[in-house]
């Protein structure tokens, strides 16, 4: 009877999701799990694979489709007690179990970093409290940012965080987190105050801050298997009611005077300014090109700064456009990236930034590249991100002048096109790392990526693997670039 459910199940995953070509069978040790979850009380809503419609609709949810896998369960907690056995299960039968927040993992780590995981989904723990007084938030980690750019705007504040709305905070601000306003106020790993998780022996730590090494660690490591976070509390930030958007557009072949003129003034910008350079290819015959920036303050202050008149002046663009409204508007009313198929690369670039031979390059491969790609260069100089010592949190990631993110959407999962873009994409990522620095950024998780230890997490690696073995020694929270138990890199 079994096998028999299995193969109709395995026939609607075929039809349901025919571009993932992945075996669907029966998970080792699924029946002891079931009993695990009803011998402890687990109260939650649990999806087994012949739960068709509930499993199903967890494995939609995930953001990028490039690599899915196919947990055990989908256990979906209702408080840190459900959290607690579901760790207990996990840790008893040795499933390997991983959190998932808003499903954006570009990897699909997610979903675990294998079929068979354990996937505890955090959507239940949602609630958000403002204290006005404090200037703090206290949030589960299960929500994702336009609820929470919503309620801090109704309290007059805001937080820099991502420029997606639908990211789920949880593994978003535990790698880093940056956006619009990260020149103001630092990267969302900056502005946690505390946290409470579960730990892989069933533990809750009700104040992470008890334990500095602990919480040292979730603050740029925290989504690479530390435990379970629940809820954090974030420093929030008082702004203007109105703020202003700031779009500048440019013909493609200006991206070396644009760039030129912005190493030169940009790290005198006021730390009001949030700065991205856009790029994509799928929008005309000439990839289109265009400064996007976020200034807390009227249009009419933002006129009067020297610096910005001066290099718009100085860079020469097709068109300046002033938009003011509130900040959260800003943050939901662009349009929303749909569920696909992706392929990141993150490059940051020193003081230096980048050099001409490196932008003739950059520049050459978008025009040439057979899929589309969009480009986003966060400038970082002059911002709060590089008033922070390298080693304070365990987020590295300091004193660089430019960060690129590169998004590759590919047609679909598995042909041959998207295979020879992947590979180009990999070609390119090859090359141009010789012009920036070692390190990429660990929210662009990419499984391809060399020496991927040192890359995120540099000196701050064999530091987190040591606290990963006094936390998680037998390894219960891991996937495939997880922070390991033991390790033989030195960065």
């Amino acid at each position: 009877m079994i096998s028999y459910l299995y193969n109709i199940f395995l026939f609607i995953v075929t039809i349901y999701a025919s571009q993932f070509p992945i075996s669907v069978s029966k998970c080792p040790g699924e029946d002891s799990l079931r009993y695990c979850l009803d011998q402890y009380k687990f109260k939650g809503p649990v999806n087994f694979r012949d739960d068709f419609s509930a499993y199903n609709k967890d494995i939609d949810f995930e953001y990028n489709r490039l690599t899915i896998y196919f947990p055990i369960a989908f256990v979906h907690p209702l408080d840190e007690f459900d959290v607690q056995i579901a760790i207990q299960c996990g840790t008893e039968l040795n499933i390997p179990t991983v959190a998932r927040s808003g499903g954006h993992s570009y990897e699909g780590y997610s979903l675990g970093g294998e079929d068979c995981s354990l996937v505890i989904s955090l959507k239940y723990f949602n609630n958000i409290t403002i204290d006005a007084i404090s200037q703090t938030a206290v949030i589960g980690t299960g929500i994702q940012l336009k609820p929470l750019y919503y309620k801090v705007h109704k309290y007059g504040f805001a937080f820099p965080a991502g420029l997606c709305p639908l990211v789920g905070v949880g593994g978003h601000m535990l790698g880093g987190g940056m956006g619009f306003l990260s020149r103001k106020f630092g990267m969302a790993a900056d502005n946690i105050l505390d946290a409470k998780i579960v730990l892989a022996n069933g533990t809750v730590v009700y104040s992470a801050k008890k334990y500095p090494e602990l919480f040292w660690a979730i603050r740029g490591g925290g989504n690479a298997g530390y435990g379970i976070v629940t809820s954090l509390t974030l420093r929030i930030h008082p702004i203007p009611k109105i703020v202003t958007r700031l779009i500048i557009d440019y013909d493609f072949d200006q991206i070396p005077l644009l760039f030129s003129v912005l190493d030169r003034l940009g790290p005198n910008f006021h730390q009001n300014l949030t700065v991205y350079i856009v790029i994509n290819s799928d929008l005309g015959p000439s990839p289109s090109t265009s400064i996007d920036c976020i200034y807390l303050g009227s249009a009419d202050e933002l006129r009067q700064q020297v610096d910005v008149q001066e290099f718009i002046k100085l860079s020469k663009p097709k068109n300046v456009t002033y938009i003011e409204n509130s900040l959260y508007y800003f943050q939901v009313v662009k349009k929303i990236v749909p569920n696909g198929y992706y392929k990141p690369s993150s490059f940051f670039f020193d003081q230096r930034g980048i050099p001409d031979e490196g932008l003739k390059y950059f520049m050459q491969f978008i025009k040439s590249f057979k899929c589309k790609v969009h480009s986003k260069t966060l400038l970082i100089a002059g911002g709060k991100v590089n008033e922070i010592r390298r080693n304070e949190i365990s987020y590295v990631h300091r004193g660089f002048k430019y960060h690129i993110f590169l998004a590759v959407p590919l047609p679909d999962a598995h042909s041959e096109e998207t295979k020879e873009c992947i590979q180009d994409l990999e070609n390119f990522r090859h090359a141009f790392q010789n012009y920036a620095s070692y390190e990429c950024y660990q929210n662009l998780i990419d499984r391809q990526l060399d020496n991927w230890q040192c890359r995120y997490y540099a000196e701050s690696f064999e530091r987190l693997v040591e606290i990963k073995r006094k936390y998680d020694p037998y390894n219960l929270f891991r996937w495939n670039q997880s922070i390991p138990t033991t390790t033989n890199i030195s960065c």
